[in-house]
């Protein structure tokens, strides 16, 4: 089987600076007999593939002679069956289980479909011309191919380094910018970080100016670039608690905490709690999924998701030299959100009872192995009404508490953290919230304070955050992908714009603003630039009591990227340039900037999807811009604290009253006096 052959035993995403060899003999055996749960006889069609499914269809494309020792796998994940499948299923029915694997063999980029219910390789597909993500091996060899090449090691020399092994060089994608010498090759970029006496923050030392390019294909430092030496810090800005000079004294807890248990309910992986019911699945390049959201409306279950997952995230930096002008990351894409996802700390990352699920990965090497707590679910007590009212005729006073079910996943991206929430409302709201915490990328420059000579230049393209160190300006883009769902597939997009109008002289009023419907029947993009304006989706087949069409709002406040649309970086991430894009909804449409962003030259992605098609009466995906500038500054180091930004999903004549009038005042079984009006 020599797809497993000539391993690595180590490949999680944080360990990027050494690998222990596992025989060949011993990954076979892992295949013969991995010790995994065993699978529902019957599972959900949509949940992952276990360990035993991923070694299974990793042994069938082996057995079927198409790979070779130098087989890599990008990727295995699910092969989601068909839509209309997925709807019709029913607890107990049986599943057809397919596993799709993108391979990279011979400096070629292959689609394998495995059928692992009849145990054979339904397709193996040339895909020409593309580049896969980038693996946790690939880091490993750039790493070394780095590391003895003359030309760095006399780059390093001249900054006083003798000894290489406490520098690390972080394997960063390359993006593409019509380079005639990088023309067809797997390439990396390399810039190298000073980790001596380092814990945390492996990123405060970089040693400024020098890049290797590494081609992965050939095996070899493509070319070094040295734009001079510019001092390396000695300060580690650690941010541990050892490392902190003041610390303030203890807390007192303030804990999110459900005494009595929490009120939602998993059943494998299907979670229902105050009226809201879906499925959590994960994948490897999107992290969370969730699948069939519906809400209970009297004695119906009423659709409104289908699915909904972050499709890309794109981030550039703004600094013009050669050694930034690269770094415009794809990181769904050239990375993975669910391959780099990483564990959640009870008490921190989620509330200390929280429940959790884990995630079966897949190394480069064909190996499944778990990383625990990835995902977690939990309630919480935002601290705020639900509701209230205070009437001050009769003092009367009416109000609700709130509680929220929270969906939150930490993928760990080199020195950014994103904190990814899906948050569930007894309004019958969806929110998507982003939050971005982690380490500022900074920057090696030789000025210590704003008011040195040299400062204004130093700090053109971000801010000075500590002596030595420019945090550099860039912008985060988060796509998220929406297939809609509102009491059925068949649905249209509604837009109207909120317009001003003038009133006639004799009225007490000048004027007031109307809304007014402006049809979109195709496919297209749409920006919240100009007029306020409403967006939503709704059935045009279905009819409430009170005489509307059931839909669902998409409210949000994102930027917009301000990249030139001939940007190499911003044709490879048209997606960023707009709010929301509307698509009919096709096989295969999944990704924002195209299935394979890895070094591709635009044009994917959304762009191709938007091709003219009718949205009257569609199965529609509606795909959400979730976008911030960051301007940085120096109270973002040496750890930022997170910022966040959203989009929500709000039901709009979706139901006849509000659906939150039936949450009670008291708590169930609560060891607290019953809550009370306020007292005058």
């Amino acid at each position: 089987m020599p797809f497993l052959c000539n391993s690595a035993s180590r490949n999680s995403a944080s360990d990027r600076r050494s690998r222990r060899p596992l025989s060949c003999l011993g990954l076979l055996l892992l295949v013969a007999g991995w010790a995994t749960p065993v699978m529902a006889e019957h599972p959900h069609p949509l949940d992952p593939l276990t360990a035993r499914e991923i070694t299974e269809a990793v042994s069938i494309i082996a057995a079927s002679g198409k790979g070779n020792q130098g087989t890599r796998a990008a990727i295995i994940t699910l092969k989601e069956p068909d839509k209309q499948q997925v709807l019709n299923w029913t607890a107990g029915d049986p599943v057809d289980r397919r596993a799709f694997a993108v391979l990279r063999m011979d400096g070629n980029t292959i689609e394998a479909v495995v059928d692992l219910s009849s145990k054979t390789l339904d397709s193996w597909t040339l895909v020409p011309g593309v580049e896969s993500a980038i693996d946790s091996a690939e880091w490993a060899t750039a790493q070394r191919l780095v590391k003895e090449d003359s030309r760095w090691r006399a780059a390093m020399r001249k900054r006083g380094y003798e000894n290489f092994e406490e520098i690390f060089c972080e394997s960063l994608s390359a993006g593409y910018f019509a380079n005639e010498a990088e023309e067809g090759r797997r390439l990396l970029k390399m810039p190298c970080y000073d980790t001596a006496g380092t814990k945390n923050n492996v990123y405060a030392r970089p040693i400024e100016g020098v890049i290797a390019t590494v081609d992965l294909n050939a095996g070899k430092v493509l070319g070094i670039l040295d734009e001079g030496v510019v001092p390396v810090i000695a300060e580690t800005y650690e941010f541990n608690e050892e490392a902190v000079a003041n610390l303030h004294d203890p807390m007192r807890p303030v804990r999110n905490t459900a005494p009595n248990g929490w009120n939602f309910k998993i059943d494998g992986r299907m979670v229902t709690w105050q009226g809201w019911s879906f499925h959590l699945g994960f994948d490897q390049r999107f992290g969370p999924v969730l699948s069939l959201v519906a809400h209970e409306d009297g004695d119906e279950i009423r659709s409104v998701l289908y699915q909904g997952y972050i499709s890309e995230v794109f981030v550039p930096y703004m600094d013009p030299v050669v050694s930034w002008s690269y770094r415009t990351y794809l990181d769904a894409g050239e990375f993975g959100l669910g391959t780099l996802s990483s564990s959640l700390a009870p008490g921190i990352d989620c509330p200390d009872n929280a429940s959790y699920f884990d995630a079966t990965l897949t190394s480069p090497f064909g190996r499944a192995y778990e990383r625990k707590q990835v995902v977690c679910v939990f309630e919480r007590n935002p601290a705020a009404p639900l509701w209230r009212h205070a009437e001050g005729l009769n003092k009367a006073y009416e109000g609700r508490p709130a509680t929220e079910l929270v969906v939150r996943s930490i993928p760990s991206i080199a020195h950014y953290d994103y904190v990814i929430d899906w948050v569930f409302t007894q309004s019958g709201e969806i929110q998507v919230n982003l939050g971005a915490t982690g380490i500022d990328a900074v920057k090696g420059v030789a000025v210590q304070t704003m008011a040195e000579p040299g400062a204004a230049e130093a700090s053109a393209h971000g801010a000075l955050v500590a002596s030595g160190l420019v945090a550099v300006y860039h912008d985060h883009y988060f796509s998220i992908r929406l297939d809609f769902d509102i009491d059925g597939p068949v649905n249209r997009f509604v837009r109207e714009r909120l317009t001003a109008a003038s009133l006639a002289k004799d009225n007490l009023r000048r004027s007031l603003w109307r809304l007014e419907a402006d049809p979109m029947p195709t496919e297209g993009a749409l920006s919240e630039r100009g007029s306020p304006q409403v967006w939503r989706i709704e059935n045009p087949n279905v009819t409430t009591a009170l005489g509307y069409h059931p839909a669902f709002q998409i409210r949000g406040n994102g930027a917009t990227s301000l990249l030139s649309p001939d940007d190499w970086p911003q044709r490879r991430a048209a997606f960023s340039a707009q709010n929301l894009w509307i698509t009919v909804r096709r096989e295969g449409e999944l990704y924002a900037a195209g299935a394979y962003p890895n070094q591709s030259k635009g044009g994917d992605g959304l762009p191709a999807y938007v091709n003219g098609e009718s949205i009257v009466q569609s199965d529609l995906v509606a795909w959400y811009t979730i976008g911030f500038h960051h301007v940085t500054r120096p109270e973002d180091w040496p750890i930022l604290s997170t910022v966040w930004n959203g989009v929500k999903l709000r039901p709009y004549g979706f139901f006849t009253q509000n659906p939150s009038l039936g949450v009670r005042r008291e708590f169930k079984n609560a060891n607290y006096k019953a809550l009370t009006a306020p007292q005058e």
